[in-house]
């Protein structure tokens, strides 16, 4: 929880308390109470009101353009991550092209699913969704399982697959 957490929260709704902020951020009134305060004496909020009840936190306009720069930064974090996953998923597919194996995909249909399917519909390369891992057990083929999710690694841990994340 940082600077950033506080601008977005109050941005979202000036009026809430710092009991709320404390409950949506999950860290202690005291923390909250700190952060707003560095906030205030950065110049990025400004508080308007007469009694705890009454109390709105403002962004000021440095307060609006700090939230905007740290939503950038984010977005770009996001995007790089996409694109290295993107090319990671791609060198392991062309190793397992290489290898004439058989792609399966294995997990959750997330944004992660979903950034596997296009780099393998990309390289125009067939692969199989499976929803058990059963589905290949008696398979004697040469095949490789993209899997991403702890939670699914024990259930292919007989499998032969690639965790995709690491």
């Amino acid at each position: 929880m940082n600077e950033g957490d506080i601008l977005r929260i109050v941005s979202e709704n000036p009026q809430i308390s710092q009991r709320k902020i404390a409950e949506k951020a999950g860290i202690s009134l005291g923390q909250v109470n700190f952060l707003i305060k560095k906030c205030v004496k950065k110049g990025l909020i400004k508080i308007e009101g007469q009694s705890p009840k009454s109390i709105r936190y403002n962004l000021t306009p440095k307060g609006i353009k700090e939230k905007a720069e740290l939503t950038l930064q984010y977005i770009k974090l996001s995007y790089k991550a996409i694109i290295n996953l993107s090319d990671k998923i791609r060198e392991i597919t062309n190793e397992q092209i290489k290898e004439d194996k058989k792609i399966y995909i294995f997990g959750k249909k997330d944004e992660i699913f979903e950034l596997v399917q296009v780099v393998l519909e990309e390289k125009k390369v067939k692969y199989k969704i499976i929803k058990e891992s059963t589905e290949i057990r008696s398979s004697n083929e040469n095949y490789i399982v993209f899997v991403w999710e702890h939670e699914y690694l024990d259930e292919v841990d007989e499998l032969r697959y690639i965790n995709i994340l690491e």
